[in-house]
């Protein structure tokens, strides 16, 4: 990527998140997306792995081993099979999907607003042994471009904060699924510890809306409103980062610490030496000017998701199961 599109791109960013209201910043929420992962993308990938998501971790249990389990339990709850077709709506480079297609055999479509990262999955998928069963469509899923009842099944994975409304994208993927379809999502909400009058609280929501480029946070209470009106059946909700499923370390410790290579580098230790690494790459020429202050985006959100966490304010795996009636 040029230093000119770089330095672009967090100009524009900057300049959505200098909004503060809501409301007009919802406005240019798919351009914030859109620059976001343009920005980040490759940070994800070589810092965290090709699927962008938390994960509860068991003792013992390893940070990759805890995400494929995630990805493992959206699978047996959705009942995935060889027999269906879905959608992975907000796809990200389809790190998912494969782990997904690979226990299931299901055939599975990405959709991400992000051109950048259509070609990493199209580059990706085809080094996979399952990319026979993986497709990737650029498009918005606020508009997603497929016929209506098109998907058996329809799953999100920590993508759908970044829609500027949730009953409109809830709608959407209802349009979208088969009769008697089945849809899962994985949705990051404040929680009903969040306190709106406490200004702590309010700061930490800022940081995580800004480092992750999320234009307005929802609470539960309000993703539970939203599955109403746009029509879906409830089967289920539940915060997975407050179940006692075994969850032995809490779903924000690998930002906070670990000091073996493979962790150091998801610290707040970490994220400082790579600021500084940057700084100076940029100042020695070896990489385009802009980098370091993309990273600094991340190095917000890092910070106010531990602080989410820790005051237990905020949550990134709030289950939701509904179906779409027959």
């Amino acid at each position: 990527m040029s230093t000119k599109v770089i330095e672009q791109e967090v100009t524009d960013y900057n300049e959505i998140f200098n909004e503060k209201s809501y409301a007009q910043r919802s406005t240019n929420a798919q351009h914030a997306t859109d620059s976001f992962y343009t920005l980040v993308t490759e940070f994800y990938e070589k810092g965290w792995g090709e699927s962008f998501h938390f994960a509860p971790r068991f003792k013992g249990e390893d940070f990759k081993a805890s995400i494929v389990r995630h990805e493992h339990f959206l699978s047996v709850k959705l009942g995935l099979s060889a027999k269906d077709k879905v959608l992975d709506a907000g796809c990200g480079v389809m790190g998912p999907a494969r782990t997904i297609a690979r226990i299931s055999g299901a055939n599975i479509t990405g959709l991400t607003i992000n051109l950048h990262q259509v070609e990493r999955c199209k580059t990706l998928n085809a080094k996979s042994s399952v990319a026979h069963l993986l497709n990737v469509q650029q498009g918005d899923f606020m508009a997603i471009p497929f016929p209506d009842n098109s998907f058996d099944k329809i799953y999100s994975i920590e993508a759908l904060c970044h829609a500027p409304s949730v009953v409109g994208v809830y709608k959407q993927i209802l349009s979208n699924l088969k009769p008697g379809g089945k849809a899962l999502f994985y949705e990051w909400v404040m929680t009903d510890k969040y306190d709106a009058s406490n200004a702590a609280h309010v700061k930490v929501k800022e940081m995580i809306e800004y480092g992750n480029g999320i234009c307005e946070l929802k609470t539960s209470a309000e993703i539970d409103k939203a599955i109403d009106l746009a029509g879906f059946i409830k089967e289920e909700t539940i915060d997975l980062a407050n179940t006692n499923y075994g969850n032995d370390m809490t779903w924000y410790e690998t930002l906070k610490s670990g000091w073996s290579l493979s962790q150091l580098r998801h610290t707040k230790f970490g994220r400082t030496l790579t600021q500084k690494s940057l700084r100076l790459a940029e100042f020695l020429s070896l990489v385009p000017k802009g980098v370091s202050k993309a990273h600094e985006i991340l190095v917000v959100a890092a910070d106010g998701l531990v602080l989410g966490g820790e005051l237990g304010i905020f949550s990134p795996m709030y289950m939701v199961v509904v179906s779409k009636k027959v």
